[in-house]
């Protein structure tokens, strides 16, 4: 009977443990993130800078975090790009939404250099790929910051001036995860030379 116990405390531990702490293999799963086909209605129009912009970034963040998704096996960096698809394919159909009823044209696929970068990415190797995806995570963050931010204040569009004060403080919580990832990555990159990158943020702020 005692060992009946035991086995059963074992198996139920065990699954708390599982959900605690997944695999973050188990999180590699792209079905969320299609690519919508191109829309004619976003290409007429007037063009604004600002939403211009905004739609640029949006889908960077969103394909770089879906090439992480893919390819990472570190839950720190796991769970940041499952945030960024998460929040930017939200503000992307919001974006669409009025760039639509204001006859706002918006790019729908990304400029040349843009791509480059996510080659890049892509063709790195286990802790580089993870480093330079932090990095981006936080160059792209205080563009968008920064832009979210003067539009707010200073588009002339009400609808995008609204979206923008809406999607700030959003901007400005994602540039703070992705600047504490860095700061994570770039301590692994420094200590673990060429070794894969799956330790947690709790084993590497312990270093």
């Amino acid at each position: 009977m005692k060992k009946i116990l035991l086995l059963a405390f074992s198996v139920g531990f065990a699954l708390i443990s599982c959900k605690q702490n997944p695999n973050p293999s188990s999180q590699n799963n792209l079905n969320q993130i299609r690519k919508d086909k191109i829309d004619p209605a976003l290409e007429k129009g007037s063009t604004n800078d600002f939403a211009t912009k905004a739609a640029i970034g949006t889908m960077m963040e969103i394909e770089s975090s879906a090439i992480m998704i893919k390819r990472t096996e570190n839950r720190d960096i796991q769970n940041l790009a499952t945030i960024m698809v998460r929040d930017h394919l939200m503000a992307q159909r919001e974006l669409k939404a009025i760039a639509k009823q204001n006859k706002i044209s918006i790019p729908q696929r990304l400029p040349d250099d843009k791509k480059a970068i996510l080659s890049r990415l892509d063709s790195l190797k286990n802790d580089e790929r993870n480093h330079f995806y932090a990095q981006l995570m936080v160059k792209e963050h205080e563009n968008a910051v920064s832009l979210f931010r003067a539009a707010s204040t200073n588009e002339a569009q009400p609808a995008l001036a609204n979206f923008a004060r809406k999607k700030l403080p959003t901007l400005e919580h994602h540039l703070m995860e992705a600047q504490h990832n860095y700061k994570i990555m770039r301590i692994i990159k420094g200590d673990k030379d060429g070794m894969p990158l799956k330790i947690s943020r709790d084993e590497a702020t312990a270093h």
